[in-house]
């Protein structure tokens, strides 16, 4: 029996060969013949080593990527896209599928599923709709992303629109009925196909170049958990956010400004109310940037929720070492400093320090230090190092209030390439 994003792509191909439409079996042709091939290749080392695991993790593992989507026709289109993620070598970690307790955790489980399956539309003037499985990325993936770091993507079964009729201005729409995950709601990587209710929308607005001022809500009814469940966490986020950079003589002003709040949903579990904030500011001078940033995912009054983000690209985060990806009970203030640099065009370097509380009550969780390296080699290619290094402070506890997630020393190292053609 066929999946729904499969059976969607069959439905497109039906009507592309339909003679009732302008373009018929020579149209259908040329679409299959002009449209584009999509491969990425990435092959990815992980060293973890974690305090109170008997072993340290070394997974080698590798993505692949494979789609296609064709040229339109009369404004109509498709997409499929397949991915594959393999182990090379021995299971030496923990995926969260093969019962490796003593390894830390790296979740990226083999699978091979459809990772993209839509019909696009652009009839419209300025506008492009979809429907089936996609990626959705909004903003700075903060709260809607492709979790695109682990090996296996997260992406959205459902339908969107995008319209920039109206000059500096993006409206976007979408209403999701799944959500095929590798890390959502705290589930089993590679093995997630979560039934939800999810409507997006957002508004964005470009007041001058390089700034954006964008208003959204977003509204889940979490449809895998029971009504009421401490487990679900069906909640409505609406929220304003102004992004940018501004030239200031031969420096760049770098800034960030966001407030949200996060309320009960279409029966939520008991307590859930929070808010969030993002303050930032820096400088950028040719080569060289840097940044201080303090982001809080506030507790509700009685310290028994933290504000949480289930579609995030949560690595992108609250430190490379993935201490955060629940929010604690307590809540979480993020104090951290970014330096960037590009020595030469194509070598990135990136230095990050973090400092980490609880929202209520104040409570000290621990540091975190992160490096990152990359480097495009020629046009398809990119090669990268990474490492973050998570120090738990020493009277925090073992686990993070309300979260099964251990508050220990954690160091983590990752090197790997990129090829996309």
């Amino acid at each position: 029996m066929l999946n729904k994003p499969t059976l969607s792509f069959a439905v497109l191909l039906a009507l592309l060969g339909n003679a009732s439409l302008p373009a018929a079996a020579d149209d259908l042709g040329d679409a299959l013949k002009g449209g584009k091939v999509d491969l990425q290749l990435r092959p990815r080392y992980e060293y973890v080593h974690q305090a109170g695991k008997a072993e340290d993790a070394n997974a080698f593992t590798m993505r692949t990527l494979l789609g296609y989507s064709t040229k339109p026709i009369a404004g109509l289109g498709a997409s499929l896209q397949f991915i594959n993620v393999s182990h090379l070598g021995s299971d030496a970690f923990n995926d969260l599928t093969n019962g490796r307790l003593a390894y830390p955790v790296v979740a990226d489980a083999e699978t091979t599923a459809v990772n993209q399956a839509f019909l696009s539309y652009q009839g419209l003037p300025d506008t492009l709709i979809k429907a089936g499985r996609q990626i959705i990325k909004l903003d700075n993936d903060r709260f809607i992303g492709n979790v695109d770091w682990r090996q296996a993507m997260q992406t959205y079964d459902g339908v969107s629109i995008e319209n920039k009729s109206l000059a500096r201005t993006t409206l976007y729409a979408a209403y999701l009925s799944r959500v095929h995950a590798s890390y959502a709601n705290f589930q089993t990587p590679g093995r997630n196909l979560q039934p939800v209710r999810l409507s997006l929308l957002r508004a964005g607005f470009t007041p001058v170049k390089g700034t954006t001022l964008a208003a959204y809500g977003y509204f889940y009814e979490d449809r895998s958990q029971p009504d009421g469940a401490a487990t679900n966490l069906s909640s409505g986020t609406t929220g304003l956010r102004l992004d940018g950079h501004y030239p200031l003589g031969s420096y760049q002003a770098l800034y960030t400004v966001e407030y949200a709040q996060q309320r009960g949903y279409r029966d939520p579990r008991p307590g859930l109310r929070a808010d969030y904030w993002r303050l930032g500011a820096g400088l950028g001078a040719g080569m060289l940037s840097a940044r201080f940033d303090y982001e809080v995912l506030g507790a509700n009054d009685s310290g028994s929720y933290g504000f949480q983000t289930p579609f995030a690209t949560k690595h992108l985060f609250n430190g490379w070492a993935d201490m955060f990806l629940a929010t604690p009970a307590t809540g979480l203030q993020d104090a951290f400093i970014t330096v960037t640099a590009t020595p030469v065009k194509t070598l990135n370097l990136s230095a990050m320090y973090h400092d980490y509380r609880a929202d209520a009550g104040g409570q000290h969780f621990g540091t975190e230090i992160d490096l990152l390296a990359t480097y495009a080699l020629q046009k398809h290619w990119l090669l990268g190092a990474k490492f973050a290094d998570y120090s738990a402070d020493e009277g925090a506890g073992t686990l993070f209030p309300g979260t099964a997630q251990a508050n220990v020393d954690t160091q983590k190292a990752w090197a790997f390439m990129t090829y996309a053609y």
